[in-house]
């Protein structure tokens, strides 16, 4: 029987969260970055597409774990403290922080053009929780 992220995790505000699905860049695996450098993990999460239509205060963020189809590495929950036209200026909260790096979630359909966190959160399983953060 699954267990589901709201079994382990609650959020009572989803909808101030916005989903960042990390994926490859064209250039780097986010979950290399992940385990590479924390501070380049946040600037990855820092970046703001051209066409952003995200006001939301917080973003709920995930590394695509490639070693496993549909598998998402838990990368944080960042506040977004300024935001500018090309960039965000974020902050890790201790929100969930015993899970960054360590908690791996199951989405396995095709990924949301507007990812708004309260409409996929409950369908997030999860797999597994690593006994220490995931370093490659």
């Amino acid at each position: 029987m699954p267990i589901y992220l709201p079994e382990i995790l609650p959020v009572f505000a989803p909808d101030e969260y916005k989903l960042h699905f990390a994926q490859h860049n064209g250039t780097e695996e986010p979950l290399d970055v992940f385990a590479r450098s924390r501070e380049e993990w946040q600037d990855w999460q820092e970046y703001r597409p051209e066409r952003d239509e995200f006001n939301r205060c917080f973003v709920f963020s995930l590394a695509r774990f490639y070693r496993e189809p549909g598998a998402w590495l838990f990368g944080g929950i960042y506040r977004i403290v300024e935001r500018y036209p090309d960039r965000y200026v974020v902050e890790l909260t201790r929100q969930a922080e015993g899970f960054v790096g360590r908690l791996i979630l199951r989405y396995s359909h095709s990924l949301p053009i507007r990812p708004n966190f309260e409409t996929y959160y409950r369908g997030f399983e999860v797999l597994e929780i690593l006994r220490e953060p995931y370093s490659g």
